[in-house]
């Protein structure tokens, strides 16, 4: 949770880890395990999920789905954001295959009320509520007004995304203890490397 928004930490659940892609939501069980410290469900609403996954199988691997959709919908809106490369963005957030997503999340207003309204609803729909806070965090970030500078990671191939707060000088890095450390080791290794080869002809 480094991103500071769980929008962003959402999106930053498919990451880099020893130089290989890892999937931090695999399935629903992880899925709402990353949600508790995320911020967008309560330890309390996590019990009663796991529980009612364990009745409705198939729901719970739909939801799932739908996350892991919306997921892949996030990362390339904010791609397109924090890439000077890319084309500009030509669609607000509510517009293509990611607003059709938020809109189908958001779509039962019943998802959006604390956990312990929820008892007498259906399980099957209970299920969907993290994907709910998801988007509702998704929108959140992307149509409120306010100074919310995007960052990505310049760790080699991090990438993890981030909310630059940073006044005095811009943040380069998703973490200085990981990321920002190793490329500091790289660059001293690159440093050092170049002395030893210009030594010789000295």
């Amino acid at each position: 949770m480094l991103a500071g928004d769980p929008a962003l930490d959402f999106a930053n659940t498919l990451h880099w880890r020893g130089g290989n892609e890892v999937d931090f939501l695999p399935d629903y069980q992880s899925l709402i395990d990353w949600a508790v410290p995320a911020g967008l469900l309560s330890d309390g609403e996590r019990k009663a999920l796991v529980a009612h996954a364990r009745i409705c199988r198939d729901a719970a691997t739909e939801t799932h789905s739908a996350a892991i959709a919306l997921r892949t919908a996030w990362r390339e809106r904010l791609d397109r954001r924090t890439s000077a490369r890319k084309a500009p963005l030509q669609q607000g957030v509510s517009e293509g295959p990611l607003g059709q997503m938020l809109a189908a999340a958001l779509a039962e207003p019943r998802l959006l009320l604390p956990g312990d309204a929820l008892a007498m609803e259906p399980a099957s729909r209970v299920l969907a509520l993290p994907v709910a806070r998801i988007a509702l965090a998704i929108a959140g970030l992307e149509l409120i007004p306010g100074e919310r500078k995007l960052g990505r990671c310049e760790g080699d191939p991090c990438g993890g995304f981030f909310l630059n707060t940073s006044r005095s000088k811009p943040r380069r890095w998703c973490s200085m203890d990981s990321c920002g450390n190793r490329a500091k080791v790289r660059g001293f290794r690159g440093r050092f490397i170049a002395e030893e080869v210009k030594e010789p002809n000295a």
